[in-house]
C-alpha cells in the first residue's frame, strides 16, 4: 500500500471511529434531524400522490410551508445560511469565509453533522456535477447546486468539514452501523428528487427510501425526518411546497395531523436553534417560526404569522451579493449582532468577532430585525435599519 493511500485510509478510519464515539447532545424534542430534499413540485399536486398520502398518516403535514424564491439553488443556501443573498440562478457561487452557516452553530455545541448527496463521487467533491448511475448522457446525476455546503467557503476552506460531505452509500453504512450524526442533510440525484423524472417518481422513491428510517428500531435516539421540496413548479404562485415531519420524534397523538403554522426553509434553522439551545446566525434564521410540536415541547411562545405574509411573492429574488443582474448587486449584509434567537441565545461569538470591523462604524445598517418578516424581490424587499435587539428591554 502506498503511503498516500495509507494516510487517506487511516484518516477515514479515524473519522469513522470519532463519529461513532461522538457524545450525543440531547435535544428538547428530537436528538437527530434528517432532512431530505426533493425538487420543483406544487403543493396541490404533491398532496394527491398516494405515496405522500401514505407517509402523511405517519407524521405531520405542514400546510403553510413556503420556499424563498426560484430557481433551486438559493433555497438550499438559505436553509443552512439564513439568507440566499439575492441569488437568482443556479450557477456556481462562492460565499466568503466570514459568512457562517448552521455548521458553525452545531460545532459550537458539539452536535455532530453530515451531508449526504446521492452519486457524489467522493467525500468533499466540489465539482459542478458528476455522472450518476447511468453514466454519460444519463439523467441520474449529482449536481453542485443541490449541495449548499460547497458554496460556503467557511465549509470548503476546512478539510475536516469537507470530509463530512459524503454519498448515499456512506449514509447507508452509517445508518446500518448506527453511527449517523445528529444533523443529516440529504439530496437525492436528479432522477430520484423528481427534477429529471416526475412528481410520482419522486414521491414513490421517497416512500421507499424513508420506510427503513421509520422502522420501530431504526434509531436508538428520537429522530425527526423532514421531507421537503426546494421550490414549487409554478412561478406564478407564492412557492407553496409540501413538507412532512416524520420519525420517532413525532408524538403518537400527532401522527396523521396537519400544522397550519407559517413556515419557510429558515424554520429548519430556528427549530434546531430552539431544540439544541444553539446561538443564532444573526440573519433570517431569527424570527422564523419553530416547528409547532417542537415549540410546544420546549415552551417556545414566539411563533406568529409574518405581518406581510398575504403580499409575499416568493418567486422573485431580491437584490443581493449573488444576484445575476449587475444593477441588483449589493454587499453581503452585516448580521445583526443584537438578536436573540429561538434558542434563547445571542449571535454566535465567532460571527460577532468576524464582523467586528464592520460594526465599529456606528452608521452600519442591517436587514435582519428578528421580526419574521418575509422578503422578496417584488413588494417586500429587505429593509435596512440600524441594528437593534428583537427582545424588549434588551440592548445587547
Amino acid at each position: 500500500m502506498r503511503w498516500s493511500s495509507l494516510i487517506v485510509f487511516l484518516g477515514c478510519a479515524s473519522w469513522e471511529v470519532a463519529a461513532s464515539a461522538a457524545k450525543l447532545v440531547p435535544g428538547k424534542a428530537f436528538d437527530r434531524l434528517i432532512t431530505i430534499w426533493l425538487e420543483n413540485q406544487d403543493y396541490a399536486n404533491v398532496i394527491l400522490e398516494p405515496s405522500i398520502t401514505d407517509l402523511k398518516r405517519r407524521g405531520i403535514l405542514a400546510t403553510r410551508f413556503y420556499a424563498h424564491t426560484h430557481p433551486s439553488q438559493p433555497n438550499y443556501l438559505a436553509a443552512i445560511g439564513g439568507d440566499y443573498f439575492g441569488l437568482d440562478h443556479d450557477d456556481m457561487v462562492h460565499i466568503p469565509e466570514n459568512v457562517s452557516t448552521v455548521v458553525d452553530l452545531l460545532e459550537h455545541k458539539n452536535v455532530s453533522w453530515g451531508a449526504y448527496m446521492e452519486d457524489l463521487p467522493g467525500p468533499g467533491y466540489m465539482g459542478n456535477y458528476s455522472e450518476g448511475q447511468e453514466g454519460i448522457g444519463g439523467n441520474w446525476d449529482y449536481v453542485r447546486k443541490h449541495n449548499p455546503f460547497v458554496s460556503y467557503d467557511s465549509v470548503t476552506m476546512k478539510g475536516d468539514r469537507l470530509l463530512k460531505l459524503e454519498s448515499f452509500n456512506d449514509f447507508q453504512r452509517a445508518f446500518k452501523a448506527k453511527t449517523l450524526p445528529q444533523f443529516v442533510f440529504m439530496t437525492p440525484n436528479m432522477m430520484n428528487d423528481g427534477h429529471n423524472s416526475s412528481n410520482k417518481f419522486a414521491a414513490d422513491w421517497s416512500h421507499k427510501f424513508v420506510q427503513p428510517l421509520l422502522a420501530e428500531n431504526a434509531f436508538d435516539e428520537k429522530t425527526l425526518i423532514l421531507l421537503t421540496y426546494d421550490e414549487s413548479e409554478d412561478y406564478s404562485q407564492p412557492n407553496h411546497i409540501v413538507t412532512l415531519l416524520l420519525g420517532s420524534a413525532i408524538p403518537p397523538a400527532l401522527k396523521g395531523t396537519e400544522d397550519s403554522t407559517f413556515y419557510t426553509h429558515y424554520s429548519m434553522l430556528s427549530t434546531m436553534e430552539n431544540n439544541w439551545e444553539l446561538p443564532n446566525l444573526g440573519r433570517y434564521d431569527v424570527g422564523a417560526n419553530v416547528f409547532k410540536f417542537v415549540a410546544d415541547a420546549s415552551g417556545y411562545k414566539n411563533n406568529q404569522d409574518p405581518e406581510n405574509a398575504p403580499t409575499v411573492n416568493n418567486s422573485v429574488s431580491y437584490p443581493g451579493f449573488l444576484n445575476g443582474d449587475p444593477k441588483k448587486k449589493l454587499p453581503i449584509p452585516i448580521p445583526n449582532t443584537k438578536l436573540i434567537g429561538a434558542g434563547g441565545l445571542p449571535i454566535l461569538d465567532k460571527i460577532k468577532v468576524a464582523w467586528s470591523g464592520a460594526t465599529r462604524d456606528k452608521s452600519w445598517q442591517t436587514p435582519y430585525d428578528g421580526s419574521g418578516r418575509v422578503c422578496d424581490g417584488d413588494r417586500n424587499p429587505p429593509i435596512y435599519n440600524p441594528s437593534k435587539s428583537n427582545v424588549k428591554g434588551t440592548s445587547i
